[in-house]
Parts: structure tokens; C-alpha cells; sequence
């Protein structure tokens, strides 16, 4: 065999070895099926989901007008709320859709804070404002959202949060330290928080190894700060030891809370004893989502890990 035939061969033995397999028309077939029928599963999804925010914007509109015909006249902005709570040395009790679900919703548990009938019946009495002092304490309401996650919330508990409010008093604004009061206010927002504290000698009661971290942004200006412990979970179990040790404590700090839906029972119940105590929640985390690109607060971990 003369070396061409060879190389004719060589090479005809390697593109048949090397060479793509021939397309097998029926797979393509099928495949091209299957992409068609996921399009049209994905645009029936779509066109579904726009059905669904039509009917839940109309079936939640007159429970909206509502709401927001009592947070026009009865409850006080953002910027309002800080000055009232810095001018008049008002303590601060919070209620997001958290503490309202654990008031309303028996066996509602949140991933720190399972459910029990005192904590729903002590909100309620904190909610409506029941023994407790409006010139002492401003117990605040959730910013009226309208997304999905809030429209869900008030459709279900709004017919039975309405009565418990209190029509001779106005609310704050609870969401001044979540993301959004940063986000609308910015820097300004900031240095109303920081009027508050500003000088102060200043306790932090938080749950031992949680999350909360002491943001100089925040915090620079308080004179002093130091901190009591309580547990990171279930802390309404620790609260009568807790209240026992917070009775015994200095009565000139200014108390700080982030503990849950016990934060917002602390509050009111140190504005009883005349001390000045404000639920401020996840404040830093709050600050850290809308200044440097953090995570969601809820998406962190309960305790640091």
C-alpha cells in the first residue's frame, strides 16, 4: 500500500472516530415541544398572576381607605414620631405585622418568640393603650404598605385590629427603624434617631448572643452605653426575671430594646415606672440594609453565628 492510500485512510478512520454523532430529529422534536409548552406555562403564569394583583388591589381597596382614613388622622409620620419621642421624652412601643399576627392568631410562633395567651392578651392591652399613659407612651402602628406581603396581613387581621385601636390618641409610626423610614428620610433620618440618645447614658436590652451590633453611625453620640441580657429565644419566659432586674436598674438611662414582641411590652411597662424605654427593633441591621448593601433583617440569623 503506497503511503497516500495510507494517508487516505488514516484520515478517513480519524473523522469517522472524531466526527459529531448525526442529530436525532426526534429528540429535537421533543425538545422543541417541551420549550414551547414551558412559554406558554410561563405566560399563562404571568397573565395568571396579573388577574391576581387586579382582584387583591380590588378586593382590598375599601379595607385600605380605611386604613389610611385612620392613619391620616391618627397617626403621626416618621419625622413627627422621632421628634415627639426625642422633644417630649416619650417611651416607644412598636407593633409590626409580627407582634399583630401573635395578638390576633393563636399558635402563631415567630422563629424567636413562640406564641402564649399573655403575650397575645398583654399586646392587646398595649395596642389599645389600656393602663397606660399617652403622655408617657406612643405606641406606635405599621406604615401602610401595599405589596403583597402587607396586603395579606390587613386583609386578614385588619377587621379585627380596628376595634382594639384607640380613637382619643394618636400613634407613631412603627416602622421608623426598618429599612424604609432610612430609605425615605436618609442622613436625616439618621441624626433624628441620634437626637434622640444624644448624651444620654444609655442601656441596651437585647437577647444574649443575638444578632444586635452597636453601629457607631447610630450610636456615636450617646455618652455611655452598656448592656442586659435576656434570651435570644422565647425571651417572654425570661420576662419576669428580666422586669425584676430592669426594676432595680438606674431609672435616669435611657433604655433601648431589641427583644421581639417583648421589646414592645418593655417599653410600655417601664413608661409606667416612669423611665424612658424605646422599642427600636432592628435599628443597625435596618441602617446596614440601606447604607452599605446588607442583608434583609429578617434573612439573618437569630443569633450570631
Amino acid at each position: 500500500m503506497n503511503p497516500p492510500s495510507v494517508w487516505r485512510r488514516t484520515r478517513g478512520l480519524i473523522k469517522k472516530r472524531f466526527a459529531a454523532p448525526a442529530p436525532d430529529l426526534r429528540l429535537l422534536k421533543a425538545v422543541k415541544k417541551n420549550n414551547e409548552l414551558l412559554y406558554d406555562i410561563r405566560w399563562e403564569l404571568k397573565e395568571q398572576r396579573k388577574y391576581l394583583e387586579a382582584f387583591r388591589a380590588f378586593a382590598s381597596t375599601a379595607m385600605f381607605a380605611e386604613i389610611r382614613e385612620f392613619t391620616e388622622a391618627r397617626q403621626y409620620g416618621f419625622e413627627e414620631t422621632m421628634r415627639r419621642v426625642a422633644r417630649d421624652r416619650l417611651s416607644l412601643a412598636r407593633f409590626g405585622d409580627g407582634e399583630l399576627k401573635i395578638m390576633l392568631r393563636p399558635q402563631y410562633n415567630l422563629r424567636f418568640q413562640p406564641w402564649s395567651a399573655g403575650l397575645a392578651g398583654e399586646l392587646r392591652a398595649v395596642l389599645g393603650l389600656d393602663g397606660y399613659d399617652p403622655d408617657r407612651l406612643l405606641v406606635a402602628f405599621p406604615y401602610t404598605f401595599r405589596d403583597a406581603h402587607w396586603t395579606s396581613v390587613w386583609l386578614d387581621i385588619w377587621p379585627e385590629v380596628k376595634p382594639l385601636l384607640n380613637p382619643d390618641v394618636h400613634y407613631g409610626a412603627a416602622h421608623v427603624s426598618r429599612p424604609i423610614y432610612f430609605s425615605h428620610l436618609g442622613q436625616r433620618g439618621v441624626q433624628l434617631w441620634r437626637d434622640v440618645w444624644d448624651g444620654q447614658n444609655v442601656r441596651i436590652v437585647t437577647g444574649e448572643g443575638s444578632r444586635f451590633h452597636l453601629e457607631p453611625a447610630l450610636f456615636g453620640n450617646a455618652k455611655s452605653v452598656d448592656f442586659m441580657y435576656s434570651a435570644a429565644k422565647d425571651a417572654y419566659a425570661d420576662l419576669p426575671r428580666l422586669m425584676e432586674e430592669l426594676e432595680a436598674a438606674d431609672p435616669d438611662k435611657l433604655y433601648l430594646l431589641a427583644l421581639g414582641p417583648c421589646g414592645t411590652l418593655l417599653a410600655a411597662w417601664l413608661s409606667q415606672r416612669g423611665r424612658w424605654a424605646i422599642d427600636m427593633g432592628h435599628i443597625s441591621e435596618s441602617w446596614a440594609n440601606v447604607f452599605k448593601g446588607a442583608a434583609w433583617p429578617e434573612s439573618l440569623d437569630v443569633v450570631k453565628s
